[in-house]
């Protein structure tokens, strides 16, 4: 076949698809599914359907999406649906991980305009949303879920400047943010034009897809940010052990790249303890999140009264660790903490 006559067929395959999901045919899952919809039935499809109208959040979810559709495959006794794996269709090769697609923006992904729109638990962050985005009336989205962790717009900013080739080690050219979020710390750091390659990665598509709107929102280059949807623990476990099951654009020099890590903070006592103990941080203790980092520096993004003596313990021998706390008019919001991984130490740097 020619290429218009592939494109063409690309086409008809894609309109099927869209008669048949209606309105579904824009969740995330779906956008990562179209693009593989010459390799997959009619009768696929219309299962598709059911399965997203009866579990909306495989809407976001491509993994739920994949045992969901396995399981009503069996129902049904398919061979074409028994084989069919949502995964592989939104990633033909056999890599674990490839860059996200532009994702759409979703009925999750919401601009409130007033305090009457906002859900109660977040209408604090909303009065404050001219420091978490001053572009905020310019039409930034954020799921709900995203108010409670981004980073204030001037904080993330002054992390950015400080990671400046000026004030940190300039060998260091490629930047992972490991919980990317809204987008907040990857659009300042895309912004200071400082890091050769960003990767940012999230695991919610809705959340992925706020930030990828409010970069471009921002001015951000559309070729400074790879972007992927995924668990940022399996890239990077993947990135030191097998890399060469991820994607070759996921791929990166270990030495010449640093962890940006600004992880959620959720568990019993952060906002009130004297000392918060970071053993007990939740989901992710900090003992955790070092290990997944340790053989690169790492920038932990952590609350302001975390212990001290928990973070002086993940210096290298000989060593003091630079900790920095992160102020607003005055009043600390966070404390960030830079590590030296492994390599660095092992090279004298």
């Amino acid at each position: 076949m020619s290429g218009d006559e592939i494109e063409t067929a690309q086409a008809i395959e894609q309109q099927i698809a869209r008669d048949i999901l209606g309105p579904l045919i824009d969740a995330p899952t779906v956008q990562l599914l179209l693009p593989q919809a010459g390799q997959i039935p009619q009768a696929v499809w219309e299962l598709t359907r059911k399965v997203l109208e009866q579990n909306p959040q495989a809407r976001e979810d491509v993994s739920l999406l994949t045992k969901l559709l396995a399981e009503e495959s069996q129902m049904v006794g398919g061979d074409n649906m028994a084989n069919l794996n949502a995964n592989d269709a939104a990633e033909p090769s056999d890599f674990s991980l490839k860059p996200a697609e532009r994702l759409p923006l979703t009925d999750r992904c919401h601009h409130y305009t007033g305090k009457h729109e906002v859900p109660w638990d977040i209408q604090k962050y909303f009065s404050q949303r001219y420091s978490i985005f001053s572009f905020y009336d310019g039409g930034v989205h954020m799921t709900d879920d995203a108010w409670f962790g981004v980073t204030p717009e001037p904080v993330a900013n002054q992390i950015a400047y400080e990671l400046s080739e000026h004030h940190y080690d300039p060998k260091k050219t490629i930047l992972i943010d490991a919980f990317g979020g809204a987008g907040g710390n990857t659009i300042a750091f895309a912004l200071s034009e400082r890091w050769n390659r960003i990767i940012s990665i999230e695991r919610d598509a809705a959340t992925l897809a706020c930030a990828q709107h409010n970069a471009e929102l921002y001015g951000v280059d559309p070729g400074a940010v790879t972007w992927v949807l995924g668990d940022s623990f399996d890239y990077l476990g993947q990135l030191v052990n097998s890399p060469e099951r991820l994607h070759p654009d996921l791929r990166v020099d270990l030495q010449s790249t640093m962890v940006f890590a600004s992880p959620p903070w959720g568990g019993p006592g952060y906002t009130t303890d004297e000392i918060f103990d970071l053993s007990t941080m939740q989901p992710y203790s900090l003992s955790q999140l070092h290990e997944a980092y340790k053989k690169m520096d790492h920038l932990l993004f952590l609350p302001r009264t975390s212990d001290l003596r928990q973070i002086a313990k993940l210096a290298p021998e000989g060593e003091k660790l630079e900790v920095i706390q992160y102020c607003i008019e005055g009043a600390s919001k966070a404390m960030g903490a830079y590590i030296p991984g492994e390599l660095s130490s092992a090279s004298g740097e």
